[in-house]
C-alpha cells in the first residue's frame, strides 16, 4: 500500500512548507528549499506564495513567481483538486466545506526507475526507490532451468527472480522463483521487473489498474443489455457513466462484478488481464449504491473485518490498524470510530463501506450511484474523498447523474438504450452536448444519440483517438508481461467468524431477547398441556416440531442477508467452506441447548428419563438437519424477504410426513417415498426409542445427518460457483 500523510491547514494564520523545523508543514527532502511556500486565506479563498527560486513551485504543472527581494510573485490561487508540486512531492488539495487539508505522498515517485547490473551468482535487489517485495534476489542464467520453475527454455541470457514469500501468477499457482528472457517484464500491483542487456530494470507502478474495453456486448441469459461499448481508462484516473435510469450504467458494472456475462467477441481487459481473471479480482472493490454492512458492528470493527479478509495475516497484524486510522482520518470517521454502524448517517456509512475496502489497497474501485440520496454537501465531501482516491493511485469507476462527479471525473462515458453515446474528457463532452449541465446532457439523449455519436466520430478516428489514451502498460506486448501478485495468506477464518456473529447476535438485543424467551415460553406451554398419561409419541413429535423452528428461524437468513458482504470476501480469497461451517456452528449451538432447555421442561412432566449421551446425541441429529436446510434456502434466496416466505414450506412437510401424524403404513406411496428424504422422520423414531428407553438403531441418526450432509455439498457448490465471474 502507498504510504500517504493527511495535513490539515491552519485557516487562522499562515501555513508554511519548507525543510526547517518551524515550518506548518515539514518535508525531509533536500530539494525542499528550508522555507518553500506559504499557503494563506484572503476573503476565503486560499493562495499559494513561492518563497524560493531555488527549486520547484507549481500548481497543476504551472510554475508559481517566486517572491523575493526583487519581485513580488503572484500567488497563485488554489482549487478544489489542485497538485501542488513542492521540489519533487506533491501535495493533493482537498477542500471539505470551507476546511482545507492536503493529501502528501510519502512513498517514491511512482515515475522513478532503478537499474540493477546483474552477474551469475545471485544478488539481493534492494532499493528504497522502487516499492519492490522485499527479498528479491536476481542473477544472469544462460537458458538453463532455473530449480523450481516451470517455465519454457529460454533462447540466449536469461533473468532468474528468486523471492522470499511466494506469489501467485495469473493462473493463480504460487511460486517462489521464476525467469525472464531478453525484453520480459514481471509485473507486480505496485511495481514491475524488466530484464534488458545483463541488467534488471526496475520501475514504480501507479498501483490503480488500467481498463480496457473493446466491442463490449452483455448478455443477461440470452437477452443483450449492452451493445459495442469502447472504452480506456489509465491507471489513477476516474470514470464516471452517466445516462436515465435503466439504459445500461448499473449492467456495465454487474458485468465488472461478474454478474453477467460478455459476449464472445468482446474483451474486457483490468490491468491487461481478462476481467474474469481470480487474481485480479481479489483487487477490485465493488460497491452497491446502499453498501451493505454488519449494523452492529462498530466503525472499527468494520474496518478490521475488512482488513482481516483482504490483508495478509502478517500484514493485517503490524499495518491494520495504522491504516484504519488513516482511513478514518481521511474520511473524517475519526470521531465516529467506536459508534455502531447503524447510528451513522448515509454519507458516513457510504465513506466506512468504501473505507472497509481499501483496507485491502484494491487496484480499482467500482460505485454504483455512490452519491444518490445525499445533500449537495456530503455529495462535494465524498467527491473529494474520490478524488484524493485516484490521486492515491487507485482507479475508480462510478455511474452517477451529478454534476459534482461529473467535475471529478477524467473520463466521461454516456450511455442510452444499451450504446455508448458518448466517450471522452468532461470538457469534451461539454462541448460535444453544448452544455455543462449533466441534466441536459441526459434531457438531450435519444435513439439517435448513439448513431451520431458514430457518424461523428467514425471508426478510424475513434481508434487513433483512444490509441493516445491507452497508457504505455497497455500498448505492451502481452507475451512479453507475466503478472503476479502478492500471495494473501490470510488470518485464521473459522472461529473469527463464528466470534463476529456471536456479536452481531448478542448486541442485536431484540434477537437475544427472543433467544433466550423462545425455548422457555415453549417449554412453559409444553408443560401445561403434557402430563405423565400424554401420548410419548406425541411427546417426542412436538419437541422434535420446535427444534425444526427453532434451528430455521436462526438460520433461514443467515447468508443471504450478508450476501453482498460474503461474495465480496470469497473473491478476494476467503474460504467458502470455512464461512459456510462457522455459518453453521452457532445456529446449531444455540438451537441445540434451546432444545434441550424445552425438553427440560417436558422431561419433567411427562417424568421420562433418559441416558445423557444419547439425548445430546439425538438432539443433534434433530438440530443440525434444519440448521443445515436453512442455510441451503439462505443461499439460494434473493432476499431476506423471500427466505422467510419459504419457512412454512420448510416445517409443513415435517409435520406432514414425519409419521406422527398418520403412520407411514397408512400413507399413499408417493408420501412414503417423500418421507425418505424428510429427517424428521428419523428423529421421530430417535426420540420416541429415547423415551421409551428402546434401543435406537444407529441408522436414525445417520440417515438425519446424511440429509443434512447432502444439503451442506450442494450449499457450497451454489455460494463456489455464485462467486465466479460469468
Amino acid at each position: 500500500m502507498q504510504s500517504f500523510r493527511l495535513v490539515n491547514v491552519d485557516t487562522d494564520k499562515p501555513f508554511t512548507i519548507g525543510r526547517k523545523s518551524d515550518n506548518s508543514l515539514v518535508l525531509d527532502n533536500l530539494m525542499v528549499s528550508r522555507y518553500h511556500a506559504v499557503l494563506e486565506r484572503v476573503n476565503e479563498k486560499w493562495f499559494l506564495t513561492n518563497l524560493t527560486k531555488n527549486s520547484v513551485t507549481q500548481v497543476n504543472g504551472k510554475n508559481v513567481d517566486p517572491k523575493t527581494e526583487d519581485s513580488v510573485g503572484k500567488p497563485a490561487e488554489i482549487a478544489d483538486g489542485d497538485v501542488i508540486q513542492v521540489g519533487p512531492l506533491q501535495l493533493k488539495v482537498a477542500f471539505k466545506g470551507s476546511k482545507l487539508s492536503l493529501l502528501l505522498m510519502e512513498s517514491a515517485d511512482q515515475e522513478i526507475s532503478v537499474t540493477k547490473a546483474l552477474t551469475e551468482k545471485w544478488s539481493a535487489i534492494e532499493t528504497d526507490e522502487v516499492d519492490i517485495p522485499k527479498g528479491v534476489e536476481a542473477k544472469i542464467c544462460a537458458g538453463q532451468k532455473v530449480a523450481g520453475e516451470s517455465a519454457g527454455n529460454c533462447n540466449g541470457n536469461c533473468a532468474a527472480l528468486k523471492f522470499k514469500e511466494a506469489l501467485t501468477n495469473a493462473q493463480g499457482k504460487s511460486i517462489k522463483q521464476t525467469k525472464l528472457a531478453q525484453g520480459e517484464v514481471l509485473r507486480l500491483p505496485s511495481c514491475e521487473m524488466e530484464f534488458d542487456g545483463a541488467s534488471l530494470v526496475c520501475r514504480n507502478r501507479p498501483h490503480g489498474f488500467d481498463v480496457s474495453v473493446k466491442n463490449l456486448d452483455v448478455f443477461a441469459g440470452k437477452k443483450q443489455l449492452l451493445h459495442d461499448v469502447n472504452f480506456n481508462l489509465q491507471a489513477g484516473e476516474i470514470l464516471a457513466i452517466i445516462g436515465r435510469s435503466g439504459q445500461g450504467k448499473s449492467t456495465l458494472l454487474r458485468l465488472l462484478q461478474g454478474i453477467h456475462r460478455s459476449g464472445e467477441n468482446s474483451e474486457v481487459r483490468i490491468g491487461s488481464l481478462d476481467y474474469r481473471n481470480a487474481e485480479i479480482r481479489k483487487h477490485i472493490a465493488f460497491l452497491e449504491q446502499d453498501p451493505e454492512l454488519r449494523k452492529d458492528l462498530t466503525v472499527r470493527e468494520t474496518l478490521l473485518d475488512g482488513g482481516r479478509v483482504s490483508m495478509n495475516k502478517q500484514d493485517f497484524k503490524q499495518n491494520a490498524q495504522g491504516r484504519l486510522e488513516k482511513f478514518c482520518e481521511l474520511f473524517g470517521l475519526s470521531d465516529r470510530m467506536d459508534n455502531a454502524v447503524k447510528t451513522l448517517s448515509g454519507g458516513e456509512s457510504r465513506r466506512a463501506a468504501l473505507a472497509r475496502e481499501l483496507m485491502g489497497n484494491p487496484g480499482l474501485i467500482i460505485l454504483d450511484e455512490p452519491l444518490s440520496g445525499l445533500d449537495p454537501f456530503n455529495s462535494k465531501i465524498l467527491c473529494s474523498h474520490l478524488r484524493q482516491l485516484s490521486f492515491l493511485g487507485h482507479t475508480i469507476i462510478l455511474t452517477t447523474h451529478s454534476y459534482e462527479a461529473l467535475e471529478i471525473a477524467n473520463k466521461v462515458l454516456v450511455l442510452h438504450q444499451g450504446e455508448q453515446g458518448f466517450f471522452g474528457s468532461p470538457e469534451e463532452s461539454y462541448r460535444y452536448f453544448e452544455t455543462r449541465d449533466p441534466e441536459k446532457i441526459l434531457a438531450s439523449l435519444n435513439d439517435e444519440t448513439s448513431v451520431n455519436w458514430k457518424k461523428t466520430f467514425e471508426e478510424k478516428k475513434v481508434q487513433e483517438t483512444m490509441a493516445t489514451q491507452v497508457s504505455p502498460t497497455l500498448k505492451e506486448n502481452k507475451d512479453k508481461v507475466n503478472f503476479c501478485f502478492p500471495k494473501t495468506n490470510l488470518s485464521s477464518m473459522f472461529f473469527y467468524k463464528v466470534a463476529l456473529t456471536a456479536k452481531q447476535w448478542f448486541r442485536d438485543k431484540g434477537k437475544f431477547i427472543a433467544l433466550l424467551i423462545q425455548p422457555l415460553v415453549i417449554g412453559f406451554l409444553f408443560s401445561q398441556i403434557f402430563s405423565s398419561l400424554t401420548s410419548l409419541w406425541i411427546v417426542a413429535f412436538a419437541v422434535i416440531l420446535s427444534a425444526n423452528w427453532l434451528a430455521l428461524s436462526l438460520s433461514i437468513r443467515e447468508i443471504v442477508q450478508e450476501k453482498e458482504i460474503l461474495r465480496g470476501e470469497f473473491r478476494k480469497g476467503v474460504s467458502v467452506l470455512t464461512t459456510v461451517t462457522a455459518k453453521l456452528f452457532l445456529p446449531t449451538l444455540v438451537a441445540w441447548l434451546q432444545t434441550l432447555i424445552v425438553y427440560l421442561f417436558v422431561s419433567i412432566r411427562t417424568q421420562v428419563h433418559a441416558s445423557p449421551a444419547q439425548l445430546l446425541l439425538v438432539v443433534a441429529a434433530m438440530i443440525i438437519p434444519p440448521v443445515t436446510v436453512g442455510l441451503t434456502v439462505s443461499a439460494f434466496s434473493k432476499n431476506a424477504g423471500q427466505a422467510n416466505a419459504l419457512l412454512p414450506l420448510l416445517i409443513i412437510p415435517q409435520v406432514a410426513l414425519a409419521g406422527a401424524l398418520v403412520p407411514l403404513d397408512q400413507m399413499l406411496p408417493i408420501g412414503r417415498g417423500l418421507s425418505n428424504v424428510i429427517w424428521s422422520r428419523y428423529n421421530q423414531n430417535s426420540l420416541l426409542n429415547l423415551l421409551l428407553e428402546r434401543q435406537d438403531p444407529i441408522e436414525n441418526i445417520l440417515a438425519a445427518l446424511a440429509i443434512a450432509l447432502g444439503c451442506y455439498i450442494v450449499m457450497v457448490i451454489k455460494i463456489h460457483c455464485s462467486k465466479k465471474a460469468k
